[in-house]
């Protein structure tokens, strides 16, 4: 009798130390500064000192300034997680490496989703992930016989749009769900889209 109540003790005890150990698991996140936010090859992470930290991402309209550790944040951007808009709070690992919520495009596949081809205005337009070039614009292009929606956050993304007469670029800074215009799937190489760049 003796031995199991000190068998159930240590068993109890145990998922105690379990639970508190996972309880203050230290958090990683993405981590960059300035300009550094937008080159591909310099993608860090850190560990968060405190397990009560947490992750964010911080923005100038669509260009990532910031991402790293809440208690990193340096003096000049603290302001910017005032403003839900310009700053990204997450508490999980590496959640912090999405673009501004201002940024937000329709992100669909009509071989996946029959209202992305023609009726994509119905569908919620959602955060992108976090840009490395300057500015993250949304696209529509017309591929294989379907249509496709997304964000393009990267510089060769935008170029590989600019240079396809099948696709479209737009800023959702500017209009909301931009990337819902109709566009034939059928489109030939002759019939340039409408852009919404200037």
């Amino acid at each position: 009798m003796k031995a199991q109540t000190i068998a159930s003790a240590l068993l109890l005890l145990l998922g105690f130390l379990v639970a508190n150990v996972a309880a203050n698991k230290v958090t990683t996140c993405h981590s960059c500064e300035g300009s550094n936010c937008q080159r591909v090859s310099l993608a860090k992470t850190q560990s968060c000192v405190d397990s009560l930290d947490y992750c964010v991402a911080i923005y100038d309209e669509a260009k990532v300034v910031f991402k790293g550790c809440s208690l990193e944040i340096p003096y000049a951007l603290r302001s910017k997680c005032n403003d839900n808009r310009s700053c990204y709070k997450c508490n999980t690992d590496k959640c912090n490496n999405v673009g501004s919520a201002k940024y937000a495009c329709i992100q669909c596949d009509s071989s996946k989703d029959s209202n992305c081809a023609s009726n994509a205005a119905t569908l919620e337009a959602t955060r992108c992930a976090a840009p490395t070039a300057p500015n993250s614009y949304c696209y529509v292009k017309s591929s294989g016989g379907s249509i496709v929606r997304g964000c393009s956050t990267t510089e060769t993304d935008q170029q590989t749009c600019l240079n396809d007469t099948n696709c479209l670029l737009c800023s959702s800074g500017d209009i909301r769900n931009c990337n819902a215009a109709n566009i034939e799937e059928s489109s030939s190489a002759g019939n340039r889209f409408i852009r919404f760049l200037r």
